[in-house]
């Protein structure tokens, strides 16, 4: 059975395009997870304050909501290596100028502001292009076990960028973390140049922006199954995924401690990541896939509640590790589950859609908790959150079997 699994994800590496792909979004992708750690410490260094650090995080997530939608309608209407080229040379800039700002010691909180929006805006421009494009990228045949590779890759990044990020700072300085993403994207402009997409044919009836984001909701909404996924989805990115871009102001005004306590806690995240990475990996089969998103669920709902009522750093620690496995394994199977069970030519329009709810819900979630975090301490308004998502997980229990045969059939 393994060797299938592992025969599975030969192929796909076996496409060329896709191979050259992965190899230079994988560090991409890690560089960009450590520059968000580094901003969202910079700002609690700067200000010492939940709620700028709450503010920061949700300019770098929020544009995701207004603004990916449209660039759905672009993935699908535009040539995607075209798009993506673009976005990546101008997210390189932007993290070379905050480089270089917090080296010669020039970064003020309001400049972290305008720079975290920046690059927010350009990271919504480009979820859409880069969930869209891997159909591009592999043969057809190998779409299931590429499309679930990469959702590893980015969930795992997701918590090992931040892991790896917490190191850095704690033996350099955040400015090193920051340089390290600017020239990841160097490499995977280059690994562009080697990347040749086949031509796409034009889609027959052209229609308004309007109506092409229309349809996408429409199509969302007609799938009863797809649509109760999208909302569990959007829940945990709204009430628990928050505490991912909270640590610093945990570690700073609940555990009293700097960065090696932060290192600690985004490594033990990091450490629970990898390992769900490495377990899905070997997944070959949609089967049993909403079982597990809805059981992962509920061990981060607890994870998250534990956390933030607790201050020894070891049990901390620990729950943060359970908790980057858990939320890892739900996130990569539900995007797995999405990707395989959409249309090709709605994909860019509902995968903008799921970026921009799973991804630019946290956005609401930081603002929120850290606004309240500012007033009451961080506890109680992650422990309510986190009981808010687990009545949201047993109001969608009743979908599980119209998911089950919608996904896994």
């Amino acid at each position: 059975m393994s060797a299938g699994r592992f025969a599975a994800l030969r192929s796909a590496f076996s496409n060329r395009n896709y191979a050259i792909y992965m190899g230079g979004n994988s560090i991409s992708l890690i560089g960009f997870w450590m520059q968000r750690l580094a901003v969202s410490w910079l700002a609690w260094l700067i200000s010492r304050s939940e709620f700028w650090v709450g503010v920061i995080a949700f300019v770098d997530i929020a544009p995701l909501i207004f603004i990916t939608p449209l660039f759905g309608v672009w993935a699908d209407r535009f040539d995607r290596k075209t798009m993506a080229v673009i976005a990546q040379v101008l997210m390189m800039v932007q993290a070379f100028i905050l480089f270089f700002l917090v080296w010669f010691d020039l970064l003020t909180i309001e400049w972290l502001f305008v720079l975290a929006l920046a690059e927010g805006v350009l990271q919504a421009a480009y979820q859409p292009i880069r969930l869209s494009i891997i159909p591009n990228l592999v043969r057809r045949e190998d779409l299931v076990a590429a499309a679930a590779f990469t959702a590893v890759a980015f969930n795992v990044a997701r918590c090992a960028g931040p892991a790896l990020a917490g190191v850095v700072i704690a033996v350099s300085s955040p400015a090193v973390a920051i340089l390290f993403n600017a020239v990841s994207y160097l490499l995977i402009v280059i690994a562009w140049r080697f990347i040749h997409l086949p031509i796409r044919t034009k889609r027959a009836e052209e229609k308004s922006f309007y109506r092409d984001i229309s349809d996408g909701f429409g199509y969302v909404l007609e799938k009863p199954a797809l649509l109760s996924m999208f909302v569990l989805l959007t829940v945990v990115s709204l009430f628990i995924r928050p505490v991912a871009f909270m640590l610093s102001a945990f570690v700073g005004a609940v555990f009293e401690a700097g960065e090696l306590t932060l290192a600690l806690f985004t490594s033990a995240m990091g450490l629970g990541a990898v390992l769900a990475g490495l377990k899905l990996s070997m997944v070959g089969k949609t089967h049993g896939l909403v079982r597990e998103i809805l059981i992962m669920t509920a061990v981060a709902i607890f994870c998250l509640a534990g956390f933030a009522s607790i201050t020894t750093v070891w049990i901390a620690a620990t729950l943060m590790f359970v908790f980057g496995y858990a939320i890892t394994i739900g996130s990569v199977a539900a995007q797995t589950l999405v990707q395989n069970s959409i249309d090709d030519d709605m994909r860019g329009r509902v995968l903008s859609l799921w970026a921009a709810f799973t991804r630019g819900a946290p956005a609401l979630g930081v603002l929120l908790i850290g606004w309240l975090g500012n007033r009451y301490g961080l506890m109680w308004p992650n422990v309510v959150a986190a009981i808010c998502c687990f009545i949201c997980l047993l109001l969608l229990m009743g979908s599980r079997r119209e998911m089950r045969a919608f996904f896994e059939s």
